[in-house]
């Protein structure tokens, strides 16, 4: 079988995922130059397998039993399966726009990048705003002046050997938050690192019945990764400018979304608030700046967070930050911190501009794609034994949010 440019790996965990639209969406993503590894995880492969029936060979069916609620396993192994020069990860609920991962392989064979950023869309259109990048730039991103922080999710492409030599993997065992070192380590790795804003998108779905990621979790098992990355070697030996960009975008992303999510009625016990406490110290410990780059309203409301005295102090201050204003949202506490990059200031002007931009963008006549031959269909091979298996644009665009791993945007 040749072996396409490109392969991304599609896990599924149930049987009613509509998984042969994901694949059909990657192979009119770069006709001829992008094939599917799609695994089973720890479920019958056979309904699935009938689902792919008649898709090109370039399509491999792969099962993983491994008992762990886990998307990691399924996402590591199809990896390292994975034979093409270029390797990429998408939820079986997602899609990417036609010709999407062509221009990914075109855009990393001109600038000699190790990853291309996906632009990340709804299917209804809105444009998700991670990472927060300079509009005015050329291809390639620098994680501090682009924000890559902002998307840790590594929705996209990346050579595969880059996977062994900065030593990529999953977080294996958690629920949510399996990319974010992943995502983090590659982006602030000194590699070049491409972003091609208005090039064909990674598409989020939001039609699956129950999805991990925005299941309301105990604080102490949402933010293990947050916990895991802070506690690990990688991120305490980072330069401290690095750190505090991570750590901003980690109390305004992860642990201040997450006290929003479950606002003033949540019951806001001895476990949560601990949690919470716990992960705010630890990192304002290592980025002790941070806390003053967020708004006004925001910092407040991450001091108590930190102190957790009370479950009626904190939602006292959830309601005072929800009835805050759009302008108080905006400035931070103080004057000129409002000039720093990681202020909301400067990143939502940056959002402005950005929108702009893409008005203009779409505006210009598009070019007219040569014709593509169809492809031809052919069966897809028998589920190969896993080791450790039982067998062996037109939209507004969205806010930026705190997630965008294919399953709930971060």
């Amino acid at each position: 079988m040749t072996v396409p440019e490109a392969e991304i790996v599609i896990a599924v965990h149930t049987a009613d995922r509509p998984v042969r639209r994901a694949v059909e969406s990657v192979l009119a993503a770069a006709p001829g130059r992008v094939g599917a590894v799609v695994v089973c995880h720890n479920m019958d492969p056979g309904p699935v397998r009938e689902k792919l029936a008649g898709l090109p060979e370039t399509v491999r069916l792969l099962e993983l039993a491994d008992a762990i609620p886990s998307p990691a396993g399924p996402f590591n192994y199809g990896l390292d399966q994975a034979r093409a020069g270029f390797v990429g990860i998408m939820g079986s609920d997602d899609t990417l726009e036609p010709g999407a991962v062509s221009a990914w392989l075109d855009t990393a064979q001109a600038t000699g990048s190790t990853a291309v950023i996906a632009p990340v869309r709804y299917r209804g259109g809105q444009r998700i705003l991670t990472p927060r990048a300079r509009v005015f730039r050329g291809p390639l991103v620098d994680p501090l002046r682009d924000r890559l922080a902002y998307r840790t999710a590594p929705l996209g492409l990346i050579r595969r050997d880059a996977l062994s030599r900065l030593g990529l993997r999953l977080s294996r065992g958690l629920r949510t938050g399996e990319d974010l070192e992943f995502g983090l380590r590659l982006w602030f790795s000194g590699e070049k690192i491409a972003y091609p804003a208005h090039a064909p998108a990674y598409l989020v779905g939001q039609d699956a019945d129950e999805r991990v990621t925005s299941a309301v979790l105990p604080l102490g098992s949402q933010f293990q990764d947050v916990t895991s990355l802070v506690s690990g070697a990688w991120f305490p030996a980072l330069p401290a400018a690095q750190r505090e960009a991570i750590a901003v975008k980690l109390l305004r992303g992860h642990v201040i979304s997450a006290a929003i999510r479950r606002g003033a009625q949540f019951g806001w016990g001895a476990e949560d608030r601990q949690a919470i406490s716990a992960v705010v110290r630890s990192l304002t410990a290592a980025a002790p700046g941070a806390p003053r780059l967020l708004s006004a309203p925001d910092e407040r409301l991450l001091l108590v967070l930190r102190d957790a005295v009370s479950g009626e102090e904190i939602s006292a201050e959830l309601r005072r930050r929800a009835d805050a204003g759009a302008l108080q949202r905006t400035f931070t506490r103080r004057w000129l911190t409002n000039l720093r990059r990681e202020a909301p200031l400067r990143t939502n002007l940056n959002s402005l501009v950005f929108t702009a931009a893409s008005r203009l963008h779409r505006s210009r006549p598009a070019a007219v794609p040569a014709a593509v031959p169809a492809a031809v269909p052919a069966a897809v091979p028998a589920a190969v034994p896993a080791a450790g298996s039982a067998a062996a644009a037109g939209s507004p665009a969205a806010p930026a949010s705190d997630r965008t791993d294919g399953r709930q945007p971060r």
